[in-house]
């Protein structure tokens, strides 16, 4: 216009040029303004601040905790920050001291997307129900490889409770065979065999080079054993490794009757373990066994060789010996399923009245029974007349007799007076003994007191560096367990006595 002096400012939109004049202008930095003070005033930019803070994904507890009977854990991963994307982030569930198949369903490595606006995914981890009241096992939940956003808390422990309330004790019928009879608790139990045995491990190994001898490893792999725990090498969490060892069998074999042993009060010296302090450490580590067998199904050889070996101790030591026995023997059957067994030395060591008085001390009235033999060779009648001997003075107390290198009786020696009665170092030439198991089922042996013949002490066993190639006391000698096979005995022999039969 003439006679008006004007700007005008130059805005290129889409390769248009436009003139805006300084009035217009002035109107829109005006409007902006006002825009700009009403979205400042809703909360609007401080909101936007928000979501544009970077986020994180993280599991909702630091830590979880699991029943044994609860059924699924859920586990879930939430969200923070800026939702208005995709999130992807890993998770899994992996064992720690807990086992996978038998504590808790494995949660393999699992990728997921979350959709925009999603604030959490929660996931499942299912928990084995084994009827277990034992000492709790533990898994690790953890995210991995999260995008855009990063991950807070990545590793969750889960606490497996083994909490399940011990089961009721059926005296006459505590190992729950389906046709209990004459007061033997065993006979129907179907044994545990154990697939990683020393003898099934040693004819793996020699099923190439030697394969007759890993055919004669397979006899002896194909029958059951016991477990033996030592208080000297466990260190301080006894029953965490018993209840694993006891979870594995019934992994393997569901429903099946574990054997299981000790020998740790015959250590070293004649009465080294016979004092106060190995006392206190004894009935600690045997609570703890106890406690690590809960509802499962044991039968228990208790201290092999510990009432053997009474004759070498003074009164004091035999006082100390009797009270870690009584007390194994209250805490193992306080289980609602172990039946024990105390050790009842062989024929050839003590007269049957003198061991019956050292049953009676060690407390043989709170056990089942008495083992018999499981250091020895002695042959299965000789066995059999002295266990009821010895039954006839308890009151009717049943027994074991382990046979597994017995079937061809003791080697004696040259000069029993200077050497003893038989030859226990690996002696030559012996066999196994007959098995009242059949096909994994413990049967009657139709004498009387007897509950079973059993290779309860694990035969091949080396009695110690006695001879050429023998390797150290209690180390597996895959040589002398073949031989023992070789020479297997399947019937009962030994001198002729009167022997009582089982009532009919």
């Amino acid at each position: 216009m003439a006679g008006r002096h004007t700007t005008d400012t130059v805005v290129a939109q889409g390769g248009a040029i436009t003139f805006i004049s300084i009035r217009s202008r002035l109107f829109l930095v005006l409007g902006l303004a006002l825009i700009t003070s009403l979205l400042a005033a809703s909360g609007y930019f401080a909101s936007a601040a928000r979501a544009a803070a970077p986020g994180t994904v993280s599991l909702d507890q630091s830590a979880y905790t699991a029943h044994e009977d609860q059924g699924y854990l859920k586990i879930t991963i939430i969200r923070t920050g800026d939702l208005s994307g995709t999130e992807q982030v890993g998770y899994g569930v992996k064992r720690q001291d807990a086992q996978p198949g038998i504590d808790f369903d494995l949660v393999p490595n699992t990728y997921i997307t979350m959709a925009p606006g999603q604030s959490s995914y929660t996931f499942s981890v299912w928990i084995i129900d084994r009827g277990i009241n034992a000492t709790p096992v533990h898994a690790l939940a953890y995210l991995y490889g999260s995008s855009p956003d990063s991950i807070g808390t990545t590793n969750s422990l889960v606490t497996i409770l083994h909490d399940d309330p011990l089961g009721a004790r059926d005296a006459a019928n505590p190992l729950g065979v389906p046709d209990p009879a004459n007061g033997n608790p065993i006979a129907g139990t179907r044994f545990y065999i154990d697939p990683y045995s020393s003898s099934a491990e040693a004819a793996k190994h020699d099923r190439r080079s030697k394969p007759k001898e890993a055919g004669l490893l397979k006899d002896i792999a194909g029958e059951p054993g016991a477990h033996r725990f030592y208080m000297w090498n466990l260190g301080s969490n006894v029953a965490g490794q018993v209840a694993h060892y006891l979870e594995e069998t019934q992994h393997q074999q569901p429903g099946s009757t574990v054997m299981l042993s000790t020998y740790s009060l015959v250590h070293g010296k004649c009465g080294y373990t016979a004092t106060p302090a190995i006392q206190a450490r004894y009935d600690n580590f045997i609570s703890q066994v106890a406690q690590g067998i809960g509802n499962d199904h044991v039968v228990f050889f208790l201290e092999l060789d510990s009432l053997i070996t009474a004759p070498c101790l003074n009164r004091g030591q035999l006082a100390i010996r009797d009270a870690e026995l009584k007390y194994a023997i209250s805490v193992l059957e306080a289980d609602p399923h172990v039946v024990v067994y105390l050790d009842g030395g062989a024929a050839d060591a003590a007269s049957a009245r003198r061991q019956a008085n050292y049953l009676r001390g060690a407390g043989i009235a709170g056990a089942q029974g008495f083992f018999l033999n499981s250091t020895h060779f002695d042959w299965t009648t000789t066995e059999l007349h002295y266990g009821q001997e010895i039954s006839s003075m308890l009151g009717g107390a049943h027994f074991i007799i382990n046979t597994g290198e017995n079937g061809r009786g003791p080697l004696r020696p040259k000069s029993r007076v200077k050497r003893g009665n038989e030859v226990l170092c690996n002696p030559a030439g012996r066999g196994l003994g007959p098995i009242s198991v059949q096909n994994d089922v413990a049967e009657q042996t139709g004498y009387a007191d007897n509950d079973g013949l059993l290779w309860f002490t694990n035969p091949g066993g080396s009695g110690g560096q006695c001879v050429a190639g023998a390797p150290p006391t209690g180390v597996f000698w895959p040589a002398y367990a073949a031989m023992l096979a070789k020479n297997w005995v399947h019937d009962i022999r030994g001198p002729g006595y009167h022997l009582f039969r089982q009532p009919t």
